[in-house]
């Protein structure tokens, strides 16, 4: 899979401590107007599980961090508005870390050949990055400019509901 994302133009590396999940992380680099690099980290999640060959996989899109703490209340509101048109995942704000986030959990049946399980998870991290494309420009607006959601969508950088 490293070898697959590096060949895309990401920046992969695989990272596994003893005792800890296998962690795939990549960089999308320069996503959107704002041009931000994107970190994607995807691990299998140890639990139990009816089917021994079946895994939870979970992808966590890391988009900004370091929000000012003052916005974070147009920040939710983004984030639930962007997870209407979302077909995986779903955005969400840390305010701690002041850090918008894309999270996507999916089942992987580990009984498939690794050339099955290749191309659904890179199918997943595309569907993920069409989110991120689709939406940073308005949340980059709303985390640092302060723009309301309502602004973003008049600008159209969010899609309007019907």
């Amino acid at each position: 899979m490293n070898d697959v994302l590096n060949q895309n133009g990401f920046r992969a590396e695989i990272m596994q401590q003893e005792g800890a999940p296998t962690i795939l992380r990549c960089e999308a680099m320069r996503q959107g107007k704002v041009a931000k690099d994107v970190v994607i980290e995807a691990c299998f999640i140890p639990m139990q599980l009816p089917d021994e060959n079946m895994g939870l996989l979970q992808f966590f899109v890391t988009l900004f961090q370091g929000a000012p703490e003052e916005h974070k209340v147009q920040l939710h509101r983004a984030c639930d508005y962007c997870n209407g048109f979302c077909a995986l995942g779903a955005f969400g704000f840390y305010e701690q870390a002041g850090q918008i986030y894309l999270k996507h959990n999916t089942l992987v049946d580990g009984s498939l050949e690794l050339d099955k399980i290749i191309p659904f998870v890179a199918d997943n991290i595309s569907v993920l990055l069409a989110a991120v494309s689709r939406f940073i420009d308005g949340l980059a607006q709303v985390a640092y400019a302060g723009m309301t959601l309502d602004a973003v969508i008049d600008q159209e950088l969010f899609p309007k509901m019907n």
